[in-house]
């Protein structure tokens, strides 16, 4: 099999027409056509194309990515539409994973706050977690073994609309081509699609239901979160074991308040249960059982519970030291010897988004910082020894007169573009007051009134 790599332009469908071709053919007209397939009955989706992106941070694996055509994304975004508000209404609180107003970073404070202890001792200090175990999590190739018939008998209890259902199964046929070849697609939805970031959302449900005691109280009443709250205290204080879940899409995490046996026990539960509703299976080498006090990485975080001498034991959301290594090797890779043939600020535009989207990403991480500030000592210097080697004849005082200062730091630019400072950005705590519910999923009672 070929491998090969998308490019962000290269977004050709089956039928290779792009959002450029229609608009020289005229997009009202376009969209006239889709829209009397639809009403017709006469709307077939085409075979998604399958192209093989590599995974970030693992040379030589790739992951299949299926770019489907023009008309399926429209009408994929338009049935999501449809039935998004109707499972966003269903969705309980501890997902994160592609859903609108939430991300990564709420799901890493809903752990920091959950994993955190209010007891205090006779000192004013906390000597005791609730939470000593963690089970880590994932689901072995949750977007190719999505079984269609479970996952269409959960949009059927929400939605009684026939013909948005038959599109949505017809999108789960549709099928793939590889390599010009037709694959049937009788599990699974293709990654990359519009719909399926939901409809594993909607498959995935069933690990919240499994802990609904203690995540979601079954109640008619707008308090249905406190009194799951008040279940886990209860439960703790009876001496009986607590799994509190947290998930992003197909990775998760079950907070446990017992002891390492019922943390063993409910990782084998969760795998026969998660066989026999949602015909998925755990992935063994990804999922393990984890002291938390010796710490776990979830979503690219580093998550533990450190002794502080102020207040005793904290719970932590910090930066991985190989996360660090690896941005540090990207800015490496971009100042050799093989690009010094660019100018200054073409260099600059590459690096700039690089720096730009990882320091936002981590800039809610205990002691941020001090790494932030040596990243950036770590470009200047990579930025002066790459202009050591582009002007090898140059005195150094003509090479740093490419620099200037800025609120006292000196920064390499050239012209309009300037090297971004880390150091800049405004470092404090992710609030979960920012996750924000969309307007259309805002009701009163449980999940599913």
């Amino acid at each position: 099999m070929t491998y090969r790599t998308i490019d962000r332009q290269e977004t050709k469908g089956v039928d290779r027409v792009t959002v450029k071709h229609i608009h020289q053919q005229g997009v009202d007209t376009y969209l006239e056509d889709v829209r009397k397939e639809l009403q017709s009955g006469s709307y077939l989706p085409s075979p998604a194309r399958r192209v093989w992106i590599p995974k970030p941070g693992k040379s030589g694996e790739f992951r299949p990515l299926g770019v489907p055509t023009v008309k399926d994304r429209i009408v994929a975004c338009a049935v999501k539409q449809i039935i998004e508000p109707l499972f966003e209404a269903m969705f309980y609180h501890v997902s994160y994973g592609f859903r609108p107003g939430r991300g990564c970073h709420g799901a890493l404070e809903h752990i920091r706050r959950a994993i955190g202890s209010r007891k205090t001792a006779g000192d004013g200090k906390r000597h005791t977690f609730p939470c000593p175990w963690v089970i880590e999590g994932e689901v072995k190739g949750c977007f190719d073994h999505i079984n269609h018939h479970q996952v269409m008998e959960r949009i059927r209890r929400r939605s009684a609309d026939r013909k948005v259902n038959r599109i949505l199964l017809m999108f789960l046929k549709a099928g793939i081509l590889s390599e010009d070849r037709f694959i049937r697609t009788d599990l699974g939805t293709p990654q990359g699609g519009i719909l399926s970031p939901l409809l594993a959302n909607i498959a995935l449900g069933v690990i919240e239901e499994k802990y609904i005691r203690w995540v979601h109280q079954n109640m008619s009443k707008a308090d249905a979160m406190q009194a799951a709250k008040a279940a886990r205290a209860t439960d703790r204080k009876a001496g009986r074991p607590v799994f509190f879940p947290i998930r992003y899409a197909d990775d998760f995490v079950i907070l446990v308040s017992g002891s390492c046996e019922d943390a063993l026990k409910e990782k084998e539960a969760l795998t026969r249960y998660l066989k026999d509703i949602a015909k998925l299976d755990l992935s063994q080498e990804k999922t393990r059982i984890t002291a938390i006090e010796n710490g776990f990485e979830f979503l690219g975080h580093r998550v533990r519970i450190v002794w502080d001498n102020r207040y005793g034991y904290s719970p932590r959301i910090e930066i991985p030291k190989r996360k660090v290594l690896d941005i540090r090797y990207r800015i490496k890779q971009l100042t050799t010897r093989g690009t010094t043939t660019w100018s200054l600020a073409k260099l600059l535009r590459k690096m700039n988004p690089i720096l730009r989207g990882w320091a936002n990403f981590y800039r809610f991480c205990a002691g941020s910082k001090t790494i932030l500030c040596s990243i950036d000592w770590y470009v200047g210097d990579r930025l002066r020894r790459w202009m050591t080697k582009k002007y090898s004849k140059a005195d150094s005082r003509e090479i740093f007169r490419s620099l200037m200062r800025i609120r006292g730091r000196r920064i390499w630019h050239d012209g309009k573009e300037e090297q971004f400072l880390m150091w800049r950005l405004k470092v404090e705590r992710y609030d979960l007051r920012w996750v924000r519910r969309p307007d259309y999923a805002m009701i009163f009672g449980e999940p599913d009134t």
